[in-house]
């Protein structure tokens, strides 16, 4: 059954839930904005009759909330639909535009393989890891959790393989296999925007990756699915406590526009230098361990003759008669407004500064964990930018500490700033 599920916006699910904006879905499925108990929410409608949904029992910081379930007709067509959580981004929005830094992916793939974990520990497999399942709520970063398997029961059957599917989805069992399959997919496209391939033999081709998201994703899209990694190798590696357990090697691959050359990893014995390496340097404070005490009592010996002490003291009678500081010039974040668009809620960054006593910011440092990387950027930069009438101390311009706040949405960037010291 195919809808043309934008159309549908203004309708009223169950007699209770008003279809707000579209969000998007597929041909069996449509997303919108609605409220749930006097909050946004989203809700998916979906064809046919309802199925249970165990991730409404589920509770995991890093799995999206099951609010309600329930059955609808529409014209005599029964519908299902499940209330959920309203995400502020979702990953999918972002990929088209630019691919994820190291650092970004692995923010982004450490709550993934965390709640898969928590899945297969309970008993069930997600089936649908892909960038438009990975989303966003203030600072903490959520999977879906509608649709979810019992661990060997059918996969999907007769419905078409989809680009993040294992090969073995349309028949058979379904399987935590399925899902590190899909993360190893969802890890080369947030990385490269490109999907991998594959050889004559069925063993991944992919295109330039950094580690450790190349060894992830070699291990994850074989088509053995017992040769696969578990959610926990994966997270093992991307923590680093995973050295590289087979060479892998990569062919040319021809993209239709973007001919790509891919480099030849180097094989275990320069993985055994690193691991040399990393091991030396693991072990080295353990060896020089014995030399601390000398050299702490080198240090005190000089210690009855510092007389910094007297001039600290005097320094909270100085800050009463501090006068506070005030912002002299703003800077809004340079961000495009079809970024912007891709905003479903709110996204808000928050960034430290230093100030010496000019006004002058001389140090930024992003203080919002798990935020997009793209509006941390341009945070930022926006701060460095800022300038300040600096507070005083008798008269004196002081160095000084403030919090400015970016609040991004659809319908522009809103700034706050204090003073914290």
């Amino acid at each position: 059954m195919t809808q043309d599920w934008a159309q549908w916006e203004g309708e009223t699910v169950d007699g209770v839930f008003r279809l707000d904006r579209y969000l998007g879905g597929s041909e069996h499925s449509g997303v919108f904005a609605t409220e749930f108990r006097g909050q946004k929410a989203a809700i998916k409608v979906r064809a046919g009759e309802p199925r249970s949904e165990p991730g409404a029992d589920l509770s995991h910081p890093h799995l999206l909330k099951i609010l309600r379930t329930g059955r609808w007709e529409r014209e005599g067509t029964p519908l299902g639909y499940v209330v959920m959580e309203y995400a502020d981004e979702v990953l999918a929005n972002f990929i088209p535009g630019r691919s994820l830094e190291a650092e970004e992916a692995r923010e982004t793939l450490a709550p993934v393989v965390e709640a898969l974990a928590y899945l297969h520990g309970r008993g069930f497999v997600h089936g649908r890891i892909k960038p438009s399942n990975i989303m966003s709520i203030g600072e903490k970063l959520k999977i879906s959790s509608d649709g979810l398997r019992r661990i060997g029961e059918a996969s999907r059957g007769p419905e078409a393989r989809g680009r993040y599917d294992a090969p073995e989805a349309t028949e058979g069992q379904s399987t935590p296999a399925m899902d590190a399959w899909s993360v190893g997919v969802t890890a080369v496209e947030i990385m490269t925007q490109q999907m991998p391939a594959w050889d004559g033999a069925g063993n991944p081709v992919l295109p330039a990756m950094e580690e450790p998201f190349r060894d992830i994703a070699s291990h994850c899209l074989l088509p053995d699915p017992r040769e696969r990694w578990s959610v926990t190798q994966i997270a093992d590696r991307l923590a680093g406590r995973t050295l590289f357990t087979r060479p892998v090697t990569t062919e040319p691959v021809r993209l239709p526009g973007k001919p790509k050359t891919m480099a030849v990893v180097v094989g275990l014995a320069a993985v055994a230098l690193v691991a040399a390496a990393a091991f030396f340097l693991r072990s080295r404070p353990t060896a020089e361990a014995p030399a601390p005490p000398p050299a702490v009592a080198s240090r005190q010996e000089p210690a009855p003759a510092v007389p910094a002490a007297p001039p600290e003291e005097k320094k909270p009678a100085a800050r009463a008669k501090r006068v506070g500081g005030k912002v002299e010039h703003a800077v809004e974040p340079d961000v495009s407004r079809k970024a912007l668009g891709t905003i479903q809620g709110r996204v808000k960054v928050r960034i430290r500064v230093r100030v010496d006593s000019s006004g002058k910011v001389v140090e930024t440092k992003l203080d919002t964990p798990r935020v997009s990387r793209y509006f941390a950027t341009a945070a930022l930069q926006a701060a460095r930018r800022w300038r300040f009438a600096p507070p005083t101390e008798e008269g004196s311009a002081v160095a000084s500490s403030w919090v400015i706040e970016f609040d991004f949405g659809r319908g522009g960037t809103q700034t706050h700033s204090r003073q914290v010291s």
